[in-house]
C-alpha cells in the first residue's frame, strides 16, 4: 500500500540500495539464462523493489537507455555504482528511453518504483527547485544528475521522519516503538544494566534489552523484529566474552547499511573467558576476528568507540539532532541544491577535481581522496578533462554523497558522515571492481574467477587437494589467500593485519564467486566475519561451506583441545552465519567438494 509523504530513513535507504544492488546483478544473470528466487527483504513500508525490479526485467530484459551513457560519449553521466544502480532502474521504467532528462511526469512513478513516497506537493517543490537552479535545464523534465541528488538526499532522511508517518507493518504480531536495540555480549556481561539503560532512560530513549534472566522461543521472534525495526543498533564487543555471534553480527548490519554504534575492546593474550585462560592459539584467532571487523566497518566509514560512555553519547546525539530537525524532507533537497549550484557557481561554472576535493569536504565533511574522485571519473570523462559540467557535478557529488551513516542532522546545518563524531575522518568503502577491466558494452570483467576464501590452517589442505585442480581442469582463474601464509614470527605465529584484510577485499572485489569455508577442525572467526559482510552486499556470489566443530567428542584444532564452553561459542556462531545464509536465499554446504562444485557451476553461467 502506497503511503504518500513518506520519505524512507537512512537505514531504509541503505537496505533499498543493497536491494538495487541485488537486482542488478540478478538482471545480469538473467541475460546468462539464470533463474534465482527473489529475496524478500522489505523496505520499512513495505515495498518490494526487488520483485518488482525483477519482473520487469522478465519483462523488458536489461535495457540500455539511447544516450549511450555507458559508452564514453559526451553524454556519459554514469560514474560509479550507485548512479549505474539509478540508472539501469530508471531505464527499466522508461523502456529504453532517454535518461539525461526525465519527464516531470514520470518522476513520481519512477521514485515510487524505488520504494521513495515523497507527496505530489513534495515532488512539485522539488521540480521547481531543479528549475531554479538549473540554468540550462529543460522546463517539462529534470536531468539526471538532478534526479540522483533527489534520491541521495530522500535516502539519507533521518528516521524521524517516518516515525511520524508511518506503521510498522511487517510486524503485526510485534509493534516496536524501540529506538535503540542492545545487541553485543551478553552474560556474564553487565554493561546494559549498569551503564547503558540508565543513560537511555535519562535522555527518554526507548530500547529493547535482548539480555534477559529466563529465555523463552517466542523471544526469538521478538528479539529479530525489534532488531528490524530500531532506528539506532548498539553494540558492544568487549574482551569478557569471545564475542563470537556479535563480531558476525556486526559486520553484517554495517554492510545491510544498517545505523550501527560499535564499542570495540580488544582481546589480551593469557586473559580469561568465562573462568578459562585462552591459549596463544585463540588468543591470535579471536584477534584476526577482531581485526577483520574492524577493518570492514572502518571501510565503511563507521567509527569504533573504545568505550561505552564515548557510544552512548553519541546515541544520544543522533536522537536529539533528529528531534530538532524541523526542515521538511523537501526543504532540505532544495537547500541542498541551491548549495551545489552556489558551490558550482564560485568556481566560474568550472569545476576541476582539485575543486571536487575541496566542495566535497567542506559540504560533508567526509575526507575524499584525489585517487577516489580520479577513479569515478577515469574511462568516462573524455579527454582526461578536470572541468565538469553543472549535471555532471551533480552526478558525481551524489555518488560521493553516500549514506552508509547515522545521519540524522539537516544537511544545512552540519554535515553528513558516517558516524556520529564529525571529527571521524574514516573514508568509506571504495567501489567495487575498481581495478577490473571494463568490456565496451560497461560490463566489468572480473580477474578471478572464484575467491577461495576460508580455513587456512585445517588439517586437510582442500584447495590443493579438491578445489584448485578442479578449477585447472575448468581454465577457471582463482585467489588463494593462504599464499600470504609462508610463516610467522620466529617462536610463533603472525595474526593477520589490517594489510592482509585490505588484499583480500581487493581480490574479492575482482571475483566473479566468493567461496568461503569454515572447516570442522578451525575456529574460523575471521573467515565468519568476512562471509556475514559478503551475505549483505552479495549474496549471489557467496558459496557457503559450514562445518560444525565436534561437540560429543574432544575437539582437536590446531593441536589444542577445545574446551565445551569454546566449541558451544564458535558453533553458535556458524548456526547464526548459517541462519544469516538462509535469510539471504543463500544454500549451505556441508561437503567440500559439493560447494567447490557450486562455485564452479557459478562460475561458468
Amino acid at each position: 500500500m502506497t503511503m504518500e509523504g513518506l520519505m524512507v530513513s537512512a537505514r531504509s535507504c541503505n537496505r533499498l540500495r543493497t536491494k538495487i544492488k541485488g537486482s542488478l546483478l540478478r538482471q545480469k544473470k538473467n541475460q546468462r539464462q539464470i533463474t534465482k528466487g527473489n529475496h524478500s527483504h522489505h523496505t520499512r513500508n513495505g515495498g518490494r523493489f526487488k520483485e518488482h525490479l525483477c519482473k520487469h526485467t522478465k519483462r523488458f530484459g536489461r535495457r540500455r537507455c539511447n544516450n549511450n551513457v555507458y559508452g564514453g560519449g559526451s553524454n556519459n553521466l554514469v560514474i560509479g555504482n550507485f548512479t549505474r544502480q539509478v540508472y539501469d532502474a530508471i531505464c527499466t521504467h522508461l523502456k529504453g528511453n532517454n535518461t539525461l532528462h526525465i519527464p516531470e511526469d514520470n518522476v513520481q512513478n519512477i521514485l515510487n518504483e524505488l520504494q521513495l513516497y515523497p507527496s505530489k506537493a513534495q515532488v512539485s517543490k522539488m521540480l521547481q527547485c531543479a528549475k531554479r537552479y538549473n540554468k540550462n535545464g529543460a522546463s517539462d523534465s529534470i536531468t539526471f544528475g538532478e534526479f540522483c541528488v533527489f534520491i541521495r538526499e530522500m535516502q539519507n532522511q533521518p528516521p524521524i521522519h517516518h516515525r511520524k508517518t508511518s506503521i510498522h507493518k511487517a510486524n503485526n504480531k510485534f509493534k516496536s516503538n524501540f529506538q535503540v536495540f542492545l545487541g553485543g555480549s551478553c552474560n556474564p556481561t553487565t554493561w546494559r544494566a549498569d551503564t547503558a539503560i540508565p543513560e537511555l532512560q535519562k535522555h527518554g530513549i526507548s530500547f529493547y534489552n535482548p539480555q534477559v534472566s529466563m529465555w523463552a522461543p517466542e523471544l526469538v521472534e521478538q528479539e529479530f523484529n525489534a532488531k528490524q525495526t530500531a532506528s539506532l543498533l548498539l553494540f558492544v564487543i568487549d574482551s569478557q566474552t569471545r564475542s563470537t555471534v556479535g563480531m558476525i553480527e556486526v559486520a553484517y548490519l554495517v554492510a545491510s547499511g544498517r545505523c550501527v554504534v560499535i564499542v570495540a575492546q580488544p582481546f589480551k593474550k593469557n586473559q580469561t573467558i568465562m573462568g578459562e585462560t585462552i591459549t596463544d592459539e585463540e588468543y591470535i584467532d579471536l584477534v584476526e576476528g577482531q581485526t577483520c571487523l574492524l577493518h570492514l566497518v572502518k571501510s565503511r566509514g563507521v567509527k569504533i568507540h573504545s568505550d561505552l560512555p564515548s557510544a552512548l553519547q553519541c546515541t544520544a546525539n543522533f536522537f536529539k539532532n533528529a528531534s530538532t530537525s524541523n526542515a521538511t524532507p523537501e526543504d532540505q533537497i532544495t537547500h541542498k541544491l541551491k548549495r551545489l549550484r552556489q558551490e558550482y557557481d564560485s568556481y566560474g561554472g568550472q569545476v576541476s577535481v582539485d575543486k571536487v576535493l575541496e566542495t566535497c569536504r567542506r559540504l560533508t565533511n567526509r575526507k575524499v581522496e584525489a585517487e577516489e574522485v580520479k577513479h569515478y571519473l577515469n574511462g568516462s570523462q573524455p579527454g582526461g578533462a578536470t572541468a565538469l559540467p553543472f549535471d555532471r557535478y551533480l552526478t558525481l557529488m551524489a555518488e560521493l554523497d553516500g549514506c552508509d551513516m547515522c545521519s540524522s542532522e539537516v544537511w544545512a546545518k552540519t554535515t553528513n558522515n558516517n558516524s556520529c563524531d564529525p571529527h571521524n575522518d574514516a573514508r568509506l568503502e571504495r567501489p567495487l571492481t575498481s581495478t577490473a577491466s571494463t568490456t565496451t558494452n560497461g560490463t566489468s570483467s572480473p580477474r578471478y574467477d572464484v575467491f577461495l576464501g576460508g580455513s587456512t590452517r585445517s588439517r586437510v589442505d582442500w584447495r590443493r587437494d579438491v578445489a584448485i585442480p578442479k578449477l585447472k581442469v575448468h581454465g577457471l582463474r582463482y585467489y588463494n589467500p593462504t599464499i600470504r601464509e609462508t610463516g610467522g614470527h620466529e617462536g610463533g605465529r603472525a595474526a593477520i593485519g589490517d594489510a592482509d584484510v585490505s588484499e583480500w577485499r581487493e581480490a574479492i572485489d575482482e571475483s566473479r564467486v566468493l567461496m568461503f569455508a569454515i572447516g570442522d577442525d578451525t575456529r574460523s572467526l575471521a573467515t565468519m566475519v568476512l562471509a556475514a559482510h559478503h551475505l549483505a552486499t552479495a549474496p549471489e556470489r557467496v558459496v557457503l561451506c559450514v562445518q560444525h566443530l565436534a561437540a560429543d567428542k574432544p575437539c582437536l584444532v590446531h593441536g589444542e583441545v577445545m574446551t565445551k564452553n569454546a566449541v558451544k561459542d564458535y558453533n553458535r556462531a556458524r548456526v547464526y552465519l548459517t541462519d544469516l545464509a538462509h535469510r539471504r536465499q543463500v544454500k549451505v554446504f556441508e561437503d567440500i567438494a559439493e560447494a567447490v562444485q557450486e562455485a564452479i557451476n557459478k562460475s561458468l553461467r
